[in-house]
């Protein structure tokens, strides 16, 4: 049996994350998934998704998150931030056939 999703609360993806979201969101990315806490990466870990590749630049990121690429396409997405401090996970994008699957931002 796999792990069990829910959607978690309002508000549940953390305060480094959702200020990326909201920055996101005002220059025209769309939510694909909303926040779902899944406990992955670590235990009580939330993952939201953005339909379209990250308009942020990594020069604007809250302190605790990190940039990277992951670029397999079982995971289906291309850029992730990852919060240090929460675990949490924001990724974006699609998978890009032929590039490198995996390699820090």
């Amino acid at each position: 049996m796999g792990k069990k999703q829910f959607t978690a609360p309002a508000g549940c993806l953390c305060q480094e994350l959702q200020h990326i979201l909201h920055v996101e969101l005002e220059r025209g990315n769309a939510v694909s998934e909303p926040p779902i806490r899944t406990d992955w990466p670590e235990p009580g870990s939330v993952l939201a998704s953005l339909a379209h590749d990250f308009k942020t630049r990594k020069n604007e990121l809250p302190k605790g998150v990190v940039y990277s690429i992951c670029n397999d396409p079982h995971y289906g997405w291309h850029g992730e931030y990852f919060c240090e401090i929460h675990k949490h996970l924001l990724v974006a994008g699609a998978p890009r056939p032929g590039q490198p699957t995996w390699q820090p931002g």
